[in-house]
């Protein structure tokens, strides 16, 4: 009867997935009435029944982490549920105390969870604890499961893998309707490739190296199929959609990060699998030479980071020439919050998660004279920092960054002893990396992306590290 009482308090947190709660509310609580009033027996089918639930709950979350965000965060509301009606509400608290990072996390929501009470803006730092939700949730519903479970592991990634090829057709196929229209050659790059789905270009490439990782350096266990040549296949298609999203950041950490870590750990193996990688990164290199070799969206994309592209913006000569690009516009946002921090003081313990924007426009405002008309009717203070590090910084001083800066960080000291320790700090990495222009954990695309997979991976990391200490 306790932990019934238990789940009931926590299906008011779950809620807040959903815009209209009583029903979420009411239909938890009849499943869980339901479930108290079962015989023995059939508590032990329902338990089954639930299991599955769970596991498919979790193929969902997977699968449409590349979709419509709307659709991703319903699945996590659906997998809260099932976590309800199968979850050992004191075996969770166990496993909690056993593994600290995951506390952690808690921490780290709950340091935004304590800014609201010194935000002005309650709506506005309301919305943001509810956007983040899946940062105090998802630490629980996976981190704190007991068993290693490779074929759940295997599931979520082939789960996650075809919704990438699934949206990458549906992109590439809106994209030429678009194009039957305009003959504009731009709707088959960058946003607009992504349009249809609501969804940002940086992000999906973040997905996608992932997802390419995933194939590159998971162990053959783990891959969906044993035909090499589906393998193969995925990868090139994956590989082309990387390319055409043309986020530079993700570009980079490819031949940073996945590639060396690739040619790494395969020659560390095998040299002549080594040898067979490294042809795949030459390979890769040159198709990308080629690239930058002839005019196209993507080679203008990396033009925009050059001095001839930023001197109008950096000169003050003449207003109506300072014309913000993707990249000038970042520096702006980057200077003015580092301002509004030093005029603020905020860095003990920031403006609150509610006051981002009203400090940042009190800043931008003074910039004023340097910017056209076009520039000052953005109201550029709405942006997020586009990196994560600023913001948290911004919103919860140096208390927060350093507890983010933990999460981020004290993974990469683990020991493994499971296979798959290549592909993690590939993710670990390459996130840290997209951290610092995006603010990608201020949005859903990023949080439910971000503390998912985190949250599998520290799950078999701490499982498979108890198993090993109890033989």
């Amino acid at each position: 009867m306790i932990n019934i009482h238990v789940r009931r308090l926590k299906v008011q947190i779950f809620a807040c997935f959903l815009k209209n709660r009583l029903i979420l509310y009411l239909s938890v609580l009849v499943a869980l009435k339901l479930h108290a009033n079962m015989p023995t027996a059939s508590l032990t089918k329902t338990s089954q029944l639930s299991n599955k639930l769970f596991k498919t709950c979790l193929y969902l979350v997977a699968l449409s982490i590349p979709m419509y965000y709307r659709i991703n965060a319903l699945a996590v509301v659906l997998l809260a549920i099932s976590w309800i009606l199968t979850d050992d509400f004191k075996a969770t608290l166990t496993q909690l105390k056993k593994r600290p990072l995951l506390i952690g996390w808690i921490i780290w929501y709950g340091l935004h969870a304590i800014s609201y009470f010194y935000s002005d803006d309650k709506t506005i730092a309301g919305a943001d604890l509810e956007s983040k939700l899946s940062i105090l949730l998802l630490p629980l519903i996976i981190g704190t499961q007991r068993k290693e479970n490779e074929a759940q592991l295997k599931g979520v990634f082939t789960s996650f893998l075809l919704g990438l090829v699934i949206i990458c057709f549906l992109s590439i196929g809106s994209s030429y309707l678009a194009y039957q229209e305009g003959h504009q050659l731009s709707h088959f790059f960058y946003h607009q490739l992504v349009h249809f789905a609501d969804a940002n270009a940086v992000y999906m490439s973040w997905y996608v190296l992932i997802g390419i990782a995933i194939l590159l350096l998971a162990p053959p266990t783990f891959f969906f199929t044993k035909n090499k040549g589906i393998q193969i296949a995925t990868i090139i298609i994956l590989e082309l959609f990387l390319l055409m999203l043309s986020a530079r950041m993700v570009l980079l950490c490819q031949f940073a990060i996945i590639l060396p870590i690739l040619i790494y750990q395969s020659t560390k193996k095998d040299f002549t699998k080594g040898l067979i990688n490294s042809g795949f990164a030459i390979v890769l290199l040159a198709i990308y030479g080629i690239v930058f070799l002839t005019n196209n969206p993507i080679k203008e994309r990396f033009k925009e980071m050059t001095p001839s592209q930023t001197k109008n913006w950096v000169s003050k000569e003449d207003p109506s020439k300072q014309q913000f690009n993707n990249f000038t516009l970042r520096i702006f946002i980057w200077k003015t919050s580092m301002e509004s921090i030093q005029q603020e003081h905020l860095y003990w313990y920031g403006s609150g998660i509610g006051d981002v924007a009203a400090i940042q426009q009190k800043t931008i405002e003074k910039h004023n004279f340097e910017l056209n008309e076009g520039n000052r009717a953005k109201k550029i203070w709405e942006f997020n920092m586009h990196n994560m590090y600023i913001q948290e910084l911004f919103m919860l001083g140096i208390i927060g960054l350093l507890t983010f800066l933990f999460i981020l960080c004290r993974p990469l000291f683990f020991k493994f002893s499971t296979p798959y320790k290549w592909l993690f700090w590939s993710f670990q990495l390459t996130s840290i990396a997209v951290f610092f222009i995006e603010s990608a954990l201020q949005t859903q695309a990023g949080i439910i992306f971000f503390s998912f997979f985190s949250m599998l991976f520290l799950q078999h990391y701490y499982s498979s590290k108890e198993t090993n200490q109890t033989v």
